[in-house]
């Protein structure tokens, strides 16, 4: 088989139970669309953990991989983990690698985390003519920058679902991770108090933390019965570092309200919308104030538009 037949890739995850995974099957729809011929190869061979050497050692490794695949005149992409903040990926990697989504969030106030984003946009600025961005929480940052930048990949084949104006079984749902950087302490600080007055679900990692007869913790489920749980809530809540994950994606496709992080922003020109609804992840009292309050109310003529990308210019 001839070498233009071969794409060869790295994708630190596929799993469809997680939102890396599913993004990272995203871009893959799209690249088959553009290479329809060609075998497409995962150069990653490592089991999926959760610990130090697979999240930053098996991406060097996978680099490496890369190289030799590249050198030898096949195409290769780099699909997944792509955080902003490590430029050791986007330094070390043959610029000629079809990029991946690139990830990150702009929640954090940690000075060696901003100064990381500053060096990854250096390369990125002289080493790619185009790039691919699953949000667009840095298009701030990236506004001088002259080159053609395409975001919110995450909305690449989204579509709105039948929504359930019936049977709503939850008042809220939750999309809970145990990571430092979800906000949990928040969350946390919600559940006890809401759990009181409204039945909730959590969908993600088991949370042992509070036990209440109003909440409802489903763990880890395939995507479509996390549909299910999302479709059957009045309202979702979000983590703080990002508007639009898959979570919160799945909530709008279903025209279920969404609270999140008022410090994030979103663009108006590429969002029209009346089911965002901001909150304070630093005010407890004042978030509580603003969801029991829309709890309590009805939200009239629920509206969710967005401007449609083609992405596959992109590859182009």
């Amino acid at each position: 088989m001839k070498k233009k037949n071969h794409l060869y890739y790295w994708a630190n995850n596929e799993d469809l139970k997680s939102g890396e995974g599913i993004l990272c099957n995203k871009f893959l729809d799209l690249l088959k669309t553009k290479y329809p011929k060609n075998k497409f190869i995962n150069l990653n061979n490592f089991k999926l953990k959760e610990n130090l050497f697979y999240n930053y050692f098996t991406p060097l490794i996978g680099i490496l991989k890369i190289w030799f695949f590249y050198k030898r005149g096949f195409k290769v992409s780099y699909i997944n983990y792509l955080p902003i903040w490590n430029f050791i990926i986007f330094f070390l990697l043959p610029k000629e690698t079809i990029l991946g989504p690139i990830t990150g969030t702009l929640s954090k106030q940690n000075y060696i985390y901003n100064s990381l984003i500053k060096i990854t946009l250096i390369i990125l600025k002289f080493k790619w003519k185009k790039l691919l961005f699953s949000h667009d929480l840095f298009k701030k940052n990236l506004k001088n920058m002259k080159k053609n930048i395409f975001y919110n990949f995450l909305f690449y084949n989204f579509k709105i679902e039948k929504i359930n104006t019936k049977f709503k079984k939850y008042d809220l749902v939750f999309y809970y991770r145990n990571n430092p950087n979800k906000g949990n302490t928040f969350y946390i600080s919600l559940l006890k108090k809401l759990s009181n007055n409204y039945k909730i679900a959590i969908i993600g990692d088991k949370l042992d933390s509070i036990s209440n007869t109003n909440i409802e913790n489903f763990t880890w489920v395939k995507r479509q019965f996390a549909k299910k749980i999302i479709s059957s809530s009045r309202f979702g809540i979000l983590s703080k570092e990002n508007i639009f994950g898959f979570f919160a994606l799945d909530c709008l496709s279903f025209g279920v309200p969404i609270f999140y992080n008022d410090k994030l922003k979103i663009s108006n020109n590429f969002i029209n919308e009346n089911i965002l609804l901001p909150i304070s992840y630093s005010r407890i009292e004042y978030s509580l104030k603003i969801i029991n309050k829309s709890l309590n109310d009805k939200i009239k003529n629920k509206k969710f538009k967005f401007k449609k990308v083609n992405f596959k210019k992109y590859l182009d």
